[in-house]
């Protein structure tokens, strides 16, 4: 794959120079107006010649032909199937260009780390009850009984609240789980509720909240969230699938950010095949990666969402010396 900008006066003039230099088949992968009045267009489009079966493959690339030109390449090649907007995919490929290193999923780690957060959220000495959030079917109930599960296997004991009572099954979901761990559940219908469930235990180990999910393009739904959030001093955190087109979850990320979310946990990364999603929100909205869940089951089912991880995730197989 390979990726060039160009520089015009015009949309028009941009595109020609598109067309006379990578073809008809070029992808637009970013537009953008300059403060000078001109426009800046950047396009990918396959090689012209057959790439060597070494780096089509990207489980097999000898690392001596990996240089610096072959690494952008294939890391523009990996947004692109991630369906990266072009605005984050370019962040990330003008980082990998400054950086060394032959090995490309690590240039790829690197330009990650630089380009976004990562927070281990825990690991953190002392707790703030964590509320979880996001649109229905997210995964926040699993997430909750995925963090019990880890505070329980880790000699701690937490507490669980839910405030998703009104959906059918919401309770026996999360009840099934907790019952397994020996834990109680407590339920609360609103803030008011809420403020007295977080009185009662205020010593836990660790508090986790889980929320029904909620139109977030929705005022009233939003204010009834937000009056949850401010029962106590607590971190909300944005649980949003992967998979999920990236102008969607952007502007989903970005109507939670305005209640305070600061960290987003994905969930399916085990089968997700495009997290364009995920990295468009947490760019859009500001957003730190913490962790994520990868798998259906509950014990030590949460992955910690390094740079290196999410790198791993975007280009699994890493190449190597044949």
């Amino acid at each position: 794959m390979r990726l060039k900008s160009f520089h015009a006066k015009s949309m028009s003039d941009a595109m020609r120079q598109v067309r006379d230099t990578l073809g008809d088949d070029a992808i637009i992968v970013n537009t953008h107006e300059e403060k000078s009045g001109g426009v800046k267009i950047t396009a990918a489009v396959e090689q012209q010649a057959p790439m060597p079966e070494s780096i089509t493959n990207t489980a097999e690339v000898e690392e001596s032909s990996v240089d610096a030109e072959t690494i952008i390449e294939l890391i523009t090649d990996t947004m692109l199937k991630h369906r990266v907007p072009g605005s984050v995919s370019e962040k990330v490929i003008s980082v990998v260009m400054t950086l060394p290193g032959k090995d490309p999923r690590k240039v790829l780690s690197a330009a990650l780390k630089k380009t976004f957060s990562f927070e281990d959220l825990a690991h953190k000495k002392k707790h703030k009850p964590i509320i979880l959030v996001g649109p229905p079917g997210a995964g926040k109930t699993l997430m909750a009984a995925k963090m019990a599960a880890r505070a329980v296997l880790g000699g701690h004991k937490p507490a669980v609240i839910t405030t998703d009572i009104a959906r059918a099954g919401g309770i026996e979901q999360l009840s099934a789980f907790i019952k397994i761990l020996s834990l109680p559940l407590l339920q609360a219908e609103d803030a008011k509720d809420l403020r007295a469930a977080l009185t009662k235990v205020k010593d836990a180990a660790q508090i986790i909240i889980d929320t029904g999910g909620l139109n977030p393009f929705d005022p009233q739904e939003m204010k009834s969230l937000a009056k949850l959030i401010n029962a106590g001093d607590m971190e909300p955190v944005l649980v949003l699938p992967g998979g999920i087109d990236a102008e969607e979850s952007s502007e989903i990320a970005m109507t939670f950010e305005i209640l305070g979310v600061k960290r987003l946990v994905p969930t399916r990364l085990d089968f997700s095949r495009h997290l364009g999603g995920i990295l468009s929100a947490a760019d859009r909205a500001g957003l730190s990666f913490t962790e994520g869940s990868h798998t259906p089951q509950v014990a030590n089912g949460i992955l910690q969402l390094t740079a290196e991880a999410m790198a791993g995730l975007l280009m699994p197989h890493s190449p190597k010396r044949r």
